[in-house]
């Protein structure tokens, strides 16, 4: 192995695009977003995404796609399939039937590996993060979406086709029924993505927050966001609890752009569990914050993939 090997990590999300390039130690060289087209169409999007990744290449370092150097690129995606290399549907960006693994390959002039993006979040967390210690965990993301990335015995499961452990469509009982945008109903993302964390407060408050404004006001003690913060608590861990009877994690990692809301959430949503979960369990599961950003989660581990697919 060279010193001198790159490689790109790149996630694909519902609002925006990460582009990272790192070293092999896990240094990020440089790090660019992009907002991410609502057109359905990805073939122009790649093509766009090479042209970035080659601009960022010419200017920081004075090399092009397929230099030698650059051993290849992980790249994240909902409901990306790493053994077929294609997405088949993801509601989220309107894609069908996308050979995302080929178009990377042939854009980028390299190896290129695809995966759900909430299990590269979960690489990222095992190798550089909050999971470096850890042999079982579930990272939970919660963004545009609801992912979760599963390592069991130090090793990320995938299930049979590539599909498993998709936390976010996990069943939880609910008074009010809401649409997921798969088209199923009452899933966990329901809840919990930005979208219907953004419904419950409206109907908690009639007003619309940022989670910036929900965390802020649940550290000043506020009446209406310590009912907004309960709430989503009850409906995250309706999930959690499910998840964790059934696969026994040391912790569950929580990214995403909620996660910004920091420990005092991850108090309350410790608290719920333990009074919710299997005795078994109680005070054996952590809550922890990825630690690798809610920005950046993914991209490092679609570094840390690709080099270990290339050069392990």
């Amino acid at each position: 192995m060279n010193n001198d090997q790159l490689a790109f990590g790149i996630d694909i999300g519902g609002t925006n695009t990460k582009i990272g390039l790192f070293d092999y130690s896990g240094k990020i060289l440089h790090f660019r977003t992009l907002p991410t087209p609502s057109h359905s169409d990805p073939v122009p999007f790649i093509k766009q995404l090479a042209q970035e990744s080659e601009h960022i290449l010419s200017s920081e370092l004075g090399m092009k796609l397929g230099d030698r150097r650059i051993i290849g690129v992980g790249a994240g995606a909902p409901m990306a399939n790493y053994f077929t290399g294609n997405v088949d549907h993801a509601p989220n960006l309107g894609w069908r039937n996308v050979p995302l693994k080929k178009l990377f390959e042939e854009n980028f002039r390299s190896r290129a590996v695809i995966e759900n993006d909430a299990n590269l979040a979960a690489v990222g967390e095992k190798r550089w993060g909050a999971g470096k210690n850890l042999s079982d965990f579930i990272l939970i993301t919660l963004g545009t979406g609801v992912g979760a990335g599963l390592i069991l015995d130090g090793r990320l499961y995938r299930g049979h086709n590539a599909l498993g452990a998709e936390g976010g469509h996990v069943l939880i009982p609910h008074e009010k029924k809401r649409l997921c945008s798969c088209g199923g109903i009452n899933h966990l993302e329901s809840y919990l993505s930005a979208r219907g964390i953004k419904q419950t407060i409206f109907e908690l408050t009639g007003e619309e927050w940022t989670i910036e404004k929900l965390g802020s006001e649940f550290n000043n003690r506020d009446l209406r966001a310590s009912t907004i913060i309960n709430t989503i608590v009850d409906e995250l861990v309706s999930g959690l609890t499910s998840m964790a009877v059934l696969f026994g994690p040391q912790a569950f990692i929580i990214g995403g752009g909620v996660s910004k809301l920091g420990e005092s959430f991850n108090a309350v949503i410790k608290k719920r569990l333990d009074e919710m979960v299997h005795f078994s369990l109680r005070g054996k599961v952590q809550i922890i914050s990825a630690t690798l950003s809610a920005e950046k989660g993914a991209i490092y581990g679609g570094a840390a993939h690709i080099f270990d697919e290339v050069l392990r």
